[in-house]
């Protein structure tokens, strides 16, 4: 069992991701067009799109930055099959799907290249 840790962030809730983005205008139509993610605050660098209580925030770079495969954003979803055939229909490429211990789960890449997730959890037991 894991020992019980207590530090700055214990408690806090995660609220928003920040990606910073090459092509603002296309990123912004993948993630609230193709991907349904609604609006809260926009302006022409930068869009709040909500995802439950957290939000992604598409923000047009600064300075260039590389893509990097150290991060992976995911969704939980209550039906992933229906999940990957609205995406596909979207013209997205998702990876097949795969039964892991925990759900299922498969992956496809925004149009910059950044993996994101989707995770349909295990059926509990009745």
């Amino acid at each position: 069992m894991a020992k019980a840790v207590s530090g700055p962030l214990t408690g806090a809730k995660l609220e928003t991701v920040f990606v910073w983005v090459r092509d603002f205008k296309r990123m912004r139509a993948f993630y609230h067009e193709t991907l349904g993610l609604p609006i809260a605050y926009e302006n022409p660098h930068f869009v709040d799109l909500r995802s439950g209580d957290c939000s992604i925030a598409l923000h047009s770079e600064r300075e260039t930055h590389a893509r990097s495969d150290s991060w992976h954003m995911e969704f939980l979803v209550r039906d992933i099959d229906a999940a990957v055939s609205e995406l596909s229909r979207r013209g997205v490429d998702v990876a097949p799907i795969r039964a892991e211990s925990f759900g299922r789960t498969t992956t496809f890449r925004d149009p910059e290249g950044n993996e994101i997730g989707l995770e349909e959890p295990a059926k509990r037991g009745r």
